[in-house]
């Protein structure tokens, strides 16, 4: 059930010198009351009058003329709904489709952003849901830019709906009681009663059947208030399959006849077929099986009229199993065969819809063979720089027993090859952390490309390219900036709690000595570690999980520490041996950059791993502590860094 709205926006209109202004003026006027004549005539004549009435012709002959696009956009967007509430989805995406071609052009935000929402409940009607979800998402984010909630409200009830469509119940209901509440403050009742049977819906797919009933009926109640057969017609159907589930059967057919009854009044074809199908398949628990068949062939027809697509599945699955009843067995194999035809031709269609999505991935696979390449030249790097080091040492051993004089200049020769070596491990050291960071998140991305998550796909992916191009432009630099680390953990655990059905929170804190923008560090030094506390700490944990980083001064070197309320270290090992392997180098790679480290800056670094359910019995979760020295960017140990960066830019 989606919302509608009928809100009137100022008549725009260009001023053609030729057409005196009062003429235009009485002409607008003229179309405006067209427009609310052919309202009046259709909702007192719902059975009988066509869609584009003769009203609706001469206001379009009006506004064409005279090029008025606001209530030619109007004209149109009334059509597309009329047909779409008959059932008739082509010709009302054919309107739609003029409607929003119109709104394009129009500089009102709040009257696009209605169409598009409206646009997207017919592509939701016809289960093409990633269109809809598409139109939805535009529509919120242009309601959102102009502080419209009514329309904020429209498109969270419209993603709900996508949600609900893919079998995502929880995930519906939260965008559902999104539009509850803003419908409440705004005292809009068809919102209050949409959302609530909508709430209802999605408790009665978790199989939560008296808290959906709670629901259903007061969305009844609701509907009731502003005398909405159409919104009682579904609270009906809803009501009474809750009851059939309840293996209530007399209020189940007692709730579904009046939803027929109404439903058929209406001329809403979907839910006509739909109360048929319920009515049938109420009947077929009850082992009233002529019944059944009556009103499952009611129902099959109408659906394969207005080619729905699930309706006729259903409808021929449950009349394979009425006529397997009465041992009608070459009609329940005609019937399993056209049910099972239908379920294959909504399956492949379903496979079409995730083209797009394997396009984002393919751009991702793209991205990943980039940093494969980068990691080819590093150790081609290391091939070129060891092969060298032998021909120096080589050269210089003959040079010694040619010339002892030349002692000091082998000496200085190898202490700078060696300081080069050195820089090129700690590379060699970062660029083994990488390959398993992407691995890690490609994973995830993986994740809700199977869910056919099409918003969180997209977030992710977003977050993942500005993720990537800071790992790209660091694994070039010795050093970074702490604003920078900060900035790519940001980005890190902003994907994992979009991958993380437990939710968990996350700290970056400073010491108000430290300048972030003006202090160095190894970059990806607490990134593994984070990455450990939210794999390892967390993903198992049944409560709300915390990982805090924070940066410190510790008698002028730089104190790191992560912290988080996970299961331990104790817990994680356990978890190993039942099964759950993730096998980590943050420990090894982590000691080996700091050895370097202190080669490099000759002052002391250290390392400690701490459970601190072993120290603290109430205490839970893992700190981490790394103690490096303070480099700043004028530093003599960032010269190589300095040149890195150079390279970089230029």
């Amino acid at each position: 059930m989606a919302a509608c709205t009928s809100k009137n926006s100022d008549i725009q209109e260009i001023i053609l010198e030729e057409v005196p202004l009062s003429i235009r003026e009485t002409d607008s006027i003229v179309v405006a009351n067209l427009i609310n004549q052919s309202q009046t005539y259709y909702n007192n004549n719902i059975t009988t009058a066509t869609a584009f009435d003769e009203y609706l012709k001469e206001a379009e002959d009006i506004a064409l003329k005279n090029n008025f696009k606001v209530p030619l956009s109007n004209i149109y967007h009334l059509v597309s709904k009329r047909h779409r509430n008959r059932s008739e989805y082509g010709i009302a995406i054919q309107y739609a489709t003029k409607a929003l071609d119109l709104g394009k052009e129009i500089n009102d935000q709040s009257l696009l952003s209605n169409y598009l929402n409206m646009a997207a409940v017919i592509y939701r009607r016809v289960d093409e849901n990633s269109q809809a979800m598409e139109l939805h998402m535009q529509a919120l984010e242009i309601a959102e830019s102009i502080n419209d909630s009514f329309q904020v409200g429209i498109a969270y009830n419209g993603v709900g709906n996508v949600y609900l469509g893919l079998a995502r119940f929880r995930a519906a209901m939260q965008y559902f009681k999104k539009s509850f509440e803003i419908a409440e403050v705004r005292g809009n009742v068809l919102g209050q009663a949409i959302n609530a049977n909508n709430i209802g819906e999605a408790l009665k797919n978790l199989g939560q059947l008296d808290s959906a009933l709670v629901y259903f009926y007061q969305s009844l109640d609701y509907n009731t208030q502003i005398d909405s057969e159409v919104g009682q017609a579904i609270c009906y159907n809803s009501i009474g399959d809750t009851y059939r589930l309840k293996k209530d059967y007399t209020q189940a057919l007692k709730y579904l006849k009046r939803a027929l009854v109404l439903n058929e009044k209406t001329r809403d074809r979907i839910n006509v077929s739909s109360s048929y199908t319920i009515l049938g398949e109420t009947y077929l628990q009850v082992y009233d099986y002529d019944n059944a068949i009556t009103n499952l062939k009611e129902g099959l027809a109408i659906a394969e009229d207005i080619g729905s697509k699930y309706q006729i599945e259903i409808c021929a699955r449950l009349l394979a199993d009425a006529y397997e009843k009465v041992n009608n067995l070459k009609a329940s194999l005609a019937y399993l065969k056209i049910s099972q035809a239908y379920k294959d031709s909504i399956f492949n269609e379903e496979n079409l819809r995730h083209i797009e999505v394997m396009t984002a991935k393919n751009e991702a696979d793209r991205a990943k063979s980039q940093i494969q390449q980068l990691h080819s030249e590093t150790n081609l790097q290391k091939e070129l720089i060891s092969q060298q080091k032998k021909a120096i040492i080589y050269f210089a051993f003959f040079i010694i027993a040619l010339i002892a004089a030349t002692v000091l200049i082998y000496r200085q020769t190898r202490l700078k090859e060696g300081y080069k070596s050195i820089l090129m491990q700690q590379r060699l050291l970062r660029s083994q952390m990488n390959p398993h960071f992407i691995f890690n998140a490609l994973s995830a991305i993986q994740v809700f490309i199977l869910e056919n998550d099409m918003e969180n796909s997209s977030r992710f992916l977003s977050d993942f390219a500005r993720l990537m191009r800071q790992v790209l432009r660091s694994s070039q630099r010795e050093y970074v900036t702490l604003e920078e680390e900060t900035g790519m953990l940001n980005y890190y655990l902003k994907l994992q709690q979009l991958r993380f059905v437990q939710p968990f929170s996350y700290n970056i804190k400073f010491d108000k000595e430290i300048d972030p923008k003006n202090t160095l560090i190894p970059p990806m030094i607490t990134q593994p570690f984070v990455e450990n506390a939210v794999e390892h700490g967390l993903k198992s944990l049944e409560k709300n999980g915390l990982v805090e980083i924070r940066f410190s001064i510790k008698k002028n070197n730089l104190l790191i520490e992560i912290e988080d309320n996970g299961i331990g270290l104790a817990g994680s090992k356990m978890a190993k041996e039942n099964g759950v392997k993730h096998e980590s180098m943050a420990v090894q790679i982590t000691n080996e950059r700091l050895q370097v480290i202190e080669k490099v800056t000759k002052r002391p670094t250290s390392f400690v791993m701490i459970d601190q359910h072993m120290v603290t019995a109430d205490k839970s979760g893992v700190l981490i502590k790394i103690e490096i020295p303070i480099i700043k960017p004028d530093s003599e140990f960032n010269s190589e860094n300095k040149k890195t960066v150079k390279l970089y830019k230029n």
